[in-house]
């Protein structure tokens, strides 16, 4: 919020609203004797009292003393000490303490302000959302939800929309920067159950804390610790204290805890130790018990929260992008409200100091931030601390990653450990997990092999439609009413654990995506609470046992679509063995598409292009990629007979190009194909959708497939293959319809034909042949044409004067004989003049 400078006289730092000279970049953390006992100052000729306050303050690892550089510390992690390097003359000093009541004084200015203006936001909101009840009927008095308008708007014309009351009483829906303009008053129309103030045992939720008790009445909100099992001790130590402090202020202040109903260690065992990839501990150990313990009592139903919590900008590079209000970040039903968004470092100790509230002891002894234990994100610093001051605290955690690197027969296991590569794990191979899936069809007919399933699938079926079923022992079969229509399923259970699910003549990607989803819970189900939290209407009951209230559930999938796969556990444990059964060839293209004025400018000038082009370096090599999927340039660049032909042909034949374009990337390209193969004709699709069947499907990190589903689905908006092909079209940029080019050319169609039977070896075959289950190319499955347009084409080719092709169409005939001389190139020369 300000801008930092040292105040050499105090020994602390000023406070200014404007640069000056002598601006710190980065703000700093007050250093206490403690941290310079572990660091063993005291040992290196250092002098120092032991005193309540500071002694000197922190930049990273650079400590500062009266504004000036004294040392650095260096080479820290869970099993090494710190190098300190000082600087010259600095290694023999006597410290005095920082005279903290003079250094308040001289911020008390500045830090009012910020006090204030917080203590304003706080009120506000929650005066706001307090009075949503009344905004509520007013809206319903008009009877308009204008919540979903505003939100309809926000999506139409990408600005923040908020709703207002005009003096006539009548409610308004207008940019939110403008109605702050105006001095509108923004009305809120979720109604919030319970108002809450999340305290973690950091400093940053402490001052929220403290702000909240002088904003808004005691009664009105309570304070939720979770205690997530890697808790350091001195955080279970500080909840008690504050409880204390507060208790004799606010009596009637509630205070909760929360666990989950498992240890975390046992979830290490069942799901694998937390990575980069897997972050489950947040998920399962803080928040899921945290909101679990908000349901409406009686009911089951989640309640609306609106939580005050210590989020700071200045933390992370995500963070500084977080608006002061969220919506549904987390949760549907919890609002993140951001009091010290905009705050820094030195400014949350000085409000710690001004107020005299209780520090954690582990900021005494050197954490820049409190958090856990242990964490795949903590740094080394955070570990050589950690170890040194609770080394029997973090021993469980460290000996079972040691033995589990053992285990693996890591080599170099110390540095594997200190430098954090046991945080790498992207998949469950290493685990031992005996669960498997298998989908070895997706496509008409949807086939799931599962093998020491957790659950049977029917305990997690419920919450995808209506359905019912049937049969005894070890079959069973039923129907699935989905989007309006109705599917035959059939079970087959080998053991109670493991079993087949066949789901016939599916056409909807969707509802695949979502039984994939359903299955992996059954299988890798373990009750730990955290998609419970995601039901809006309390039909959801995972612990102690799975129980689906059919009467409450609105088929709204959240307990499905809020995490990768549909569960935490699947998400941590899934073996890349077991579900993806195609090689990479994806990565190659990149994040870019093939686009339409990149072909215009490579085919005007083919040999010059390589060497001056518009292209930037990474689009040039996915169009590298791209046009050798077309068959247009070979790996050295050379242009290929296709490619000459395009060139000579660019100016009159650029729609013919395009479709023969389309066709050779049928054949070339894996994702093309992929996708013929996977979203039918009259299909509706998103990229969020293609990213969770690829996922499924092909080899690679999550990024690598992602980002290469972004560069494909390039091609529908900026080629004509999306539009005038009508395999990605799109009327506003997030959801795409694959139709049916029925306007395809008689010569494409012959080329289609003609490369699909020389990759088959035939010279012979019949129309019915492409619209059997397994083909997987041809000018069906390229361009989703009718039967009807089909024929009519080879009819067409059938009686032209160079005849490429014999078609036998007349008597229930549908025979279709190619020219041995002739390939599919032979067809372009002799077709198009």
């Amino acid at each position: 919020m300000y801008k930092i400078t040292w105040d050499k006289e105090t020994g602390g730092v000023l406070l200014h609203s404007r640069i000056v000279d002598g601006t710190l970049g980065i703000s700093p953390r007050p250093v206490f004797w403690e941290e310079l006992d572990l660091l063993k100052l005291n040992e290196l000729g250092w002098k120092y009292p032991h005193t309540e306050e500071p002694l000197l303050w922190a930049i990273n690892k650079q400590y500062w003393y009266q504004g000036e550089l004294m040392f650095e510390a260096k080479g820290a992690n869970v099993y090494d000490a710190a190098t300190i390097i000082f600087q010259p003359g600095k290694d023999n000093v006597e410290l005095n303490p920082i005279d903290v009541k003079k250094m308040l004084k001289r911020n008390a200015e500045f830090m009012f302000l910020l006090e204030s203006e917080a203590i304003e936001f706080i009120r506000e909101t929650f005066i706001q959302y307090a009075g949503a009840r009344k905004s509520v009927a007013k809206v319903a008095a008009n009877q308009l939800d204008y919540e979903t308008l505003a939100k309809r708007m926000e999506a139409k014309i990408k600005k923040k929309m908020a709703i207002v009351r005009e003096d006539c009483d009548s409610f308004e829906i207008m940019p939110l920067d403008t109605a702050e303009k105006q001095g509108k008053k923004v009305f809120h129309t979720t109604k919030i159950d319970k108002f809450l103030a999340s305290f973690s045992g950091g400093k940053d939720s402490q001052v929220v804390l403290d702000l909240c008790t002088r904003a808004i009445p005691s009664t009105e909100f309570e304070v939720i610790y979770s205690d997530t099992g890697y808790e350091l001790p001195p955080s279970l130590d500080l909840y008690q204290q504050v409880q204390d402090h507060y208790h004799k202020l606010f009596p009637d202040l509630k205070f909760s805890l929360t666990r989950n109903h498992e240890s975390v260690l046992n979830y290490w065992d069942k799901i694998g130790t937390p990575s980069d990839k897997h972050r489950w501990c947040c998920s399962i150990m803080k928040t899921a018990p945290l909101y679990r313990s908000l349901k409406i009592e009686g009911t089951n139903k989640q309640a609306k929260a609106l939580a005050f919590e210590g989020v700071r900008a200045e933390e992370s590079v995500m963070r500084s992008n977080y608006e002061r209000i969220g919506k549904g970040v987390k949760h549907d039903t919890v609002i993140n409200a951001r009091p010290i968004l905009n705050w820094n470092t030195t400014e949350i100790f000085l409000y710690l100091f001004a107020h005299d509230l209780p520090l954690n002891e582990a900021y005494r002894f050197g954490k820049p931030r409190v958090g856990c234990l242990i964490c795949p994100f903590s740094s080394p610093w955070d570990d050589m601390i950690v170890n040194k001051r609770y080394k029997q605290d973090l021993k469980p955690f460290l000996s079972r990653l040691v033995n589990i690197s053992k285990q693996r027969h890591i080599p170099n296991l110390e540095e594997y450990i200190k430098e954090h590569k046991w945080k790498l794990r992207a998949s469950g191979n290493d685990i031992g997990s005996k669960t498997k899936v298998l989908f070895p069809k997706q496509f008409p007919t949807f086939v799931a092999n599962v093998s020491n399933a957790q659950k049977t699938i029917e305990h997690w079926l419920p919450v995808l439609c209506e359905y019912n079923i049937m049969g005894e022992g070890n079959k069973k079969f039923g129907e699935l009413r989905f989007d309006k229509t109705v599917y035959r399923f059939d079970i087959t259970y080998n053991t109670e654990h493991d079993y087949t699910f066949i789901l016939h003549e599916v056409q909807n990607p969707k509802l695949v995506q979502l039984i994939k989803r359903i299955i992996y819970k059954s299988a890798f189900c373990i009750n730990c609470e955290g998609c419970e939290v995601e039901c809006p209407t309390g039909a959801l009951s995972v612990y102690p046992e799975i129980k689906i209230d059919k009467s409450k559930c609105i088929h709204c999938h959240k307990c499905l679509l809020f995490h990768d796969q549909g569960c935490i556990v699947a998400n941590s444990l899934i073996m890349t063995t077991s579900t993806n059964t195609k090689g990479g060839g994806i990565s190659k293209i990149g994040t870019f598409g093939i686009h339409s004025e990149w072909l215009q400018e490579f085919l005007s000038d083919p040999d010059g292009f390589w060497t001056s082009n518009s292209l930037g370096n990474k689009q040039e090599q996915s169009f590298k990629a791209w046009l050798i999927d077309a068959e247009m340039i070979d790996q050295k660049k050379n242009l290929t007979p296709f490619g000459d032909f395009c060139t000579k042909h660019r100016e009159n034949e650029l729609d013919l190009i395009w479709e023969l374009i389309w066709i050779n990337f049928a054949y070339s390209s894996v994702l093309t194909n992929w996708f013929i193969n996977t979203i039918n004709p009259d299909q509706q699709f998103t990229k969020a959708l293609l990213d969770e069947l690829a996922l499924n499907e092909f080899d690679g990190t999550k990024n690598t497939i992602t980002y290469a589903i972004g560069g494909f689905m390039q091609i529908f908006k900026y080629s004509p293959i999306g539009d005038f092909l009508s395999q990605g079209q799109s009327h506003d940029g997030k959801n795409y319809f694959r139709g049916r080019h029925e306007g395809l050319s008689e010569v494409a169609l012959a080329y289609s034909i003609y490369k699909y039977a020389t990759s088959k070896g035939i010279r012979s075959l019949r129309i019915s042949d492409f619209y059997v289950e397994d083909c997987q190319t041809g000018p069906v499955k390229e361009f989703a044409i009718s039967k009807l347009t089909f024929t009519k084409l080879l009819r067409q080719l059938n009686s032209a004067s160079n005849r490429v092709l014999i078609a036998e169409l007349n008597m229930g005939l549908d025979s279709i004989t190619l020219r041995e001389d002739l390939s599919s190139m032979d067809i372009l020369k002799q077709l198009v003049l």
